[in-house]
This record gives C-alpha cells, structure tokens and sequence, in this order.
C-alpha cells in the first residue's frame, strides 16, 4: 500500500495512531510554467520548448485515533496526546523536512514545507479526529534516497549512465569526475545538447571535480568527491545549454523509441591526449516527475 512519512516519521503509524485516509496515495505530476508569444502576422503563438515546471502541492487527509503507541485504546484523551504529536511532526517551519513516498520497493524523496493544516474535525463519543495538511514541494522533483556514481570513458559517444536509467526528470544537481590525463575534457547531455568542459590540460595525477548545481570546479589529486579540497579552477568552466547560467549540465532522460519503459540518460564525452586511465564518473541521485 503506498504510504509516506515525515523525517522518516510514518504518516500510517505503526500502531494506528493516525493514520492516511484512502484517498490520500499518489503523489501528483507538475505542471509547467507556462510562457505565451505571439508574434504579429503569425497565427498561433511560437513554440516555446525546454520551459521549467510549477511547483507542486498535494494535500495529506489524516484520520487520528485514540489508540495508544503500545495499540491500546487510550479513548478521548489519548486522542488529545495524538493530535498534539501529530502537530509537532507537522509543525516544523523552520527548516526543509523530508518526505518520503514509500509503494513496495519504490522510494522516492523530496524536501517539503507543509503550507497549511486545517483544524482538526473531532469526534468526542468515538475518540477519532480528521484533518487535511497540505504539502509543498519547493523543488518539484522527487529523488532516490542515495546517490550512485557511475563510470564512463573520457572519451566516447552516446554512453548510457546506466545508474541514472528510469529516471523522468532532469538531474541537475550531478557531481562529475574527471580522471587525466585529458586535455580539453567535455561532457555533452546528448538529450538537450548541454555542455561542461574545461579548455585546458589533466595530467596522469589529476582529477578534474565538477559540482553542477553550485557551479564550482576544483583539481585534485586524490581520490576524493571533496568540493573543498585541491585548486579552484571555477573560471576555466565552460558551460552551454539550456539554463547553464544557473546550473552545468542538467542531465535529461530520453524516452526510448515506442518505449516509454526505456528511459536513459545519455553522454558524450570527448578529451585528447586519453588513456586507458582516463575516465568521467558521474555521482548523481535519478530525478521523477
């Protein structure tokens, strides 16, 4: 049964506390952030193409019983203790929280706020209680809990980054590795055409660390994902493509021909000067509509 919790607090307690009314289940698609041209002379409006999407809301109808944690009934009063932990696991507004969208063996993760609670609808004689908290997903997107790292060559086409495979929305948030030696190195999104590269040299010791989402670029020469270790070398980055002034390199999944259960996200990499040694790894979580 799909399920969600709260700061890995469950939103079906163990013990029916509360619990999620039936039709509280599935999380739901974004819209997109419209943009309208017309142009006088011409019928219709332009083809506006690559447009970001809406943040979402969805609302949580919750029904809270008398029952205690041990799952005994505690009647009214227990139902009042309920209701006031349930305020605090929905009460926080000081920070992100952590929503967790749990069906079978599918998990998928969002930072939330929740915007609005109504006020409880309490039942005195049966000791149940029901109320509505509505859920904002800032970031629209929802995420595997970890990150994978995949590892390619420096230098090939169309590679699939098979650890990014069933994605349905764009990852732009990647941490991306490149291992020398590689002169000039640069990493295509074949789906959108989106570039990162770096017109200069790797030597056979250097790592080149590239975090797409806060735009930074360090050397160095160990083996580490550390953004704050080795030389910043931000201003040699060179980025194109959709929305590259404010993220690198957003890597897209692309349906599969007639496959919608086909969904990959495809590289290029090219580089000179390569040997065996030379790779890219990429340490990204997939992304879902």
């Amino acid at each position: 049964m799909p399920t969600y919790s709260l700061d890995g607090i469950p939103l079906d307690h163990p013990a029916r506390c509360w619990k999620l009314a039936p039709g509280t289940r599935r999380r739901p698609l974004p819209g997109v952030r419209s943009v309208e041209v017309t142009v006088p002379g011409r019928a219709g409006e332009l083809g506006i193409y690559g447009l970001d999407h809406e943040t979402t809301s969805f609302p949580l109808e919750l029904v809270v019983t008398g029952r205690t944690p041990a799952g005994e009934d505690g009647g009214y009063e227990q139902l009042e203790r309920n209701l006031e932990a349930l305020a605090a696991v929905l009460g926080v507004r000081h920070r992100p929280m952590v929503c967790t969208y749990t069906a079978g063996t599918i998990v998928r993760v969002a930072d939330v706020t929740i915007t609005a609670v109504t006020e409880p609808e309490v039942n005195v004689g049966a000791a149940r209680a029901r109320l509505t908290a509505v859920v904002r997903v800032p970031g629209v997107f929802w995420r595997d809990e970890f990150a994978t790292t995949w590892e390619g060559s420096a230098n090939s086409p169309d590679q699939p980054v098979t650890t990014l495979a069933g994605s349905t929305g764009p990852i732009t948030d990647a941490l991306i590795r490149i291992t020398g030696p590689a002169v000039n190195p640069t990493v295509v999104d074949v789906a959108t055409g989106g570039t990162v590269m770096r017109p200069s040299g790797l030597t056979a010791s250097q790592r080149l660390l590239i975090d797409c989402d806060r735009m930074q670029a360090r050397i160095v020469t160990t083996d580490t994902w550390d953004l704050t270790a080795g030389t910043d070398v931000t201003g040699t980055i060179q980025a194109t493509g959709p929305g590259s002034a404010f993220r690198w390199l957003h890597l897209t999944p692309a349906v599969g021909v007639g496959d919608p259960f086909s969904r990959v996200v495809l590289v290029t990499t090219t580089a000179t000067s390569t040997t065996a040694a030379s790779k890219v790894e990429i340490l990204a979580r997939r992304s879902y509509l």
